[in-house]
Parts: C-alpha cells; structure tokens; sequence
C-alpha cells in the first residue's frame, strides 16, 4: 500500500447515490497559544471519486489538537445545478487526542442539500 497522508476525505452526496467531485476542503489545526485562532495546514479538492487522499505529505507528523475541515458546498451545490440548500459550507471539528498522533484519520461526509452526517471512517 503506498503512503497516505495522515488525515483523508470523502464526500458523497446521499441525494444522487455518487461521490461529490470538485468539493474544496480546507483542513486546519486550532492554535491555542495564539487566542484560540485556526493556523491553516492544507487545501485541496475532492477527485472523480469524491476523495482527497493528499490533503498532507505522508511523512507529515500530526500533534494533538483539535483540528476542523471545512468543505465548501456551496460551490459543488451550485456545480451541480442545486440552487435550493441548507448548508453553504460543513465543517467538522475533530480532535487528535494525545498518544493517538501515528493514526490515520479518515473523515467521510454524506452530503444531501438540507443535511449531512459524519463519522470516523477507516
């Protein structure tokens, strides 16, 4: 298996059964030391398969943290020609607690225009 980054993606939109393509995500790390203010870490965007597999270099060494991922769905919205939806972006906020930094973190989002949920994936 080839090196991953060490934080992953996936957007799928529930609403059509297929994976949301060309989503921008933005990943950050909360920096406490400086007021609670959000130092970004990466961008990317959700591929053909809706997933962003190299949001960080596979050597990047996480800490712990709290960390948040936006996605910007208004923009794969009005791509795909929804004008009627909910959420114009989704961010999740997830915590990479002590002891656990070697971990893969896996963030999938089902995606519908008026809700999402997520989960820890593998």
């Amino acid at each position: 298996m080839a090196a991953r980054s060490p934080i992953t993606c996936h957007v799928l939109d529930s609403s059509v059964g297929r994976p949301g393509r060309n989503v921008p995500v933005k990943l950050e790390l909360l920096n406490a030391a400086a007021n609670n203010t959000w130092a970004g870490l990466a961008t990317g965007l959700t591929d053909a398969d809706g997933r962003v597999s190299t949001l960080l270099d596979p050597s990047h060494q996480l800490v712990a943290g709290i960390y948040r991922m936006t996605f910007q769905t208004s923009e794969y919205w009005a791509s795909a020609g929804v004008s009627s939806y909910f959420h114009p972006y989704v961010q999740i906020i997830f915590e990479v607690a002590a002891g656990a930094e070697k971990q893969h973190y896996h963030i999938p989002l089902l995606l519908s225009p008026f809700s999402y949920t997520t989960y820890r994936g593998s």
